[in-house]
């Protein structure tokens, strides 16, 4: 019998697929992101050599009233502890029966290590794309961890994963896979990596998870831009998408969620590495500024990580250009926002930047996405042009608007509590201008 190669185009950027190859995505606008993907064989009948899942002979699929259906919303049996307490944080009550997780960072940055303490913790299974069991045993031991709580399987199938976890049913609670750019179905053409694989390799992971109620967490690399590798798809198809980030030359490591179907995605974990693995870092504990002393071209702000406020350092450095084009460097912070607040000091402070190299760096590895530093980057940058430092004791905090106004943020008093904890007190500004003054 006759095969035919089903062939689709796929958007590796939002993961839509079409019918022909175009040079721009009409879902999402990005360019040259559209690639050939071969899905599978089908034979000459229309029939696929993948068959959906049976249901039995004579079962039929039944819709599922919740008007009758009995939950004990008090009972979390469904939820359980990983034991850390930071990451349950960042999960809402802690890791849900069947739940997929996608867990990415870039490399080097403590994914392996936070999930081999996970594991560690609790016991489970450690599927092993790119170690060798020897590898893992060594970094298990570096971090004082039973060895006893881990069985790890050395593979690159997904074929095999399904095997062993029908062999040992219900006999782990979670499972790791580390990671989906190297694992690959064997119904599926492309190497590992590539945009079929991966979609395939993740759909059939979740489907594995929700049969044998066990919490999988995938791990997933990053690209050099800062986004996680494959299709966009990928991030849609899970159920929780944690990321890892920090400066890789500090010890200080942020966990976020982008996306939670269970809990929160607001909430943050902090953990620092050590010698002995990562430790939990609790909110008293958290203090991002080096010192109280005045500093030029530095300026303290305090953000909010979830439900938790934190303070930080941003540092500026305004010099001189003998380039045709000025630079803007931004750490830590949007591009474009960082634009915007230039402009807005040239326009409203007076501040020639148009001839001047403008650098900004938050201290500590952080990345600011919330507007409620505005105040304090345009204090760092008029503390560096000035040469004169600001006030050791202040802190600020303020959006700022296009006219140079400062308009109050959320959760202002729980900013300022925090920093008055700390000896430190909130500047109250209306204007910009008034750092003339």
């Amino acid at each position: 019998m006759k095969k035919i190669k089903e062939v689709s185009f796929v958007c590796s950027n939002c993961g839509n697929e079409f019918g022909r190859w175009q040079g721009q995505c009409p879902a999402c606008g990005e360019w040259n992101t559209i690639k050939e993907v071969a899905a599978r064989f089908t034979n000459n009948n229309g029939s696929s050599r993948v068959a959906a899942p049976s249901r039995g002979l004579g079962q039929k699929l039944e819709a599922v009233n919740l008007g009758k259906l009995e939950v004990n919303l008090t009972d979390n049996k469904n939820i359980f502890s990983s034991t850390i307490s930071e990451f349950d944080r960042v999960l809402g009550k802690g890791i849900v029966q069947g739940s997929a997780v996608l867990f990415s960072g870039e490399p080097g940055i403590g994914k392996s290590t936070l999930l081999t303490q996970l594991v560690g913790k609790i016991g489970g299974l450690y599927v092993a794309g790119e170690e060798s069991a020897e590898q893992i045993q060594i970094r298990v031991r570096r971090l004082k961890l039973n060895e006893k709580n881990f069985d790890i399987l050395g593979t690159n199938s997904i074929d095999d994963i399904e095997e062993f976890l029908d062999r040992t049913n219900n006999l782990y609670k979670i499972a790791i896979v580390d990671s989906i750019q190297v694992m690959s179905c064997a119904n599926v053409t492309g190497v590992a990596g590539s945009v079929s694989q991966i979609r395939e390799s993740t759909f059939r992971l979740i489907q594995l998870a929700k049969k044998k109620r066990i919490a999988i967490f995938v791990v997933g690399h990053v690209t050099k831009e800062g986004d996680i590798a494959g299709p966009k798809l990928l991030e849609h198809m899970v159920d929780t998408v944690l990321y890892f980030e920090g400066d890789k030359s500090g010890d200080l490591r942020i966990l976020r969620t982008t996306k939670n179907r269970f809990g929160p995605t607001d909430e943050v974990g902090v953990f620092k590495m050590e010698e002995g693995g990562l430790r939990e870092i609790k909110s008293e504990e958290i203090n991002l500024v080096d010192s109280e002393s005045a500093k030029v071209g530095s300026a303290v702000t305090v953000v909010m990580e979830g439900t938790r406020p934190m303070l930080l350092e941003i540092q500026a450095l305004v010099v001189e250009s003998f380039a045709p084009m000025p630079k803007r460097i931004f750490s830590g912070v949007d591009y474009n926002r960082g634009q915007l607040l230039v402009a807005i000091a040239q326009k409203s402070l007076g501040m020639p930047l148009y001839k001047y190299d403008v650098y900004i760096s938050v201290t500590g590895g952080i990345r600011i996405d919330e507007t409620a530093a505005d105040l304090a980057i345009l204090s760092a940058m008029w503390s560096s042009y000035k040469e004169k430092p600001l006030p050791g004791k202040n802190v600020y905090v303020g959006e700022v608007s296009l006219l140079g106004e400062v308009k109050k943020v959320k959760q202002l008093d729980k900013r300022k509590k925090e920093a008055e904890s700390l000896g430190r007190r909130v500047v109250e500004m209306k204007n910009v201008r008034e750092m003339k003054s």
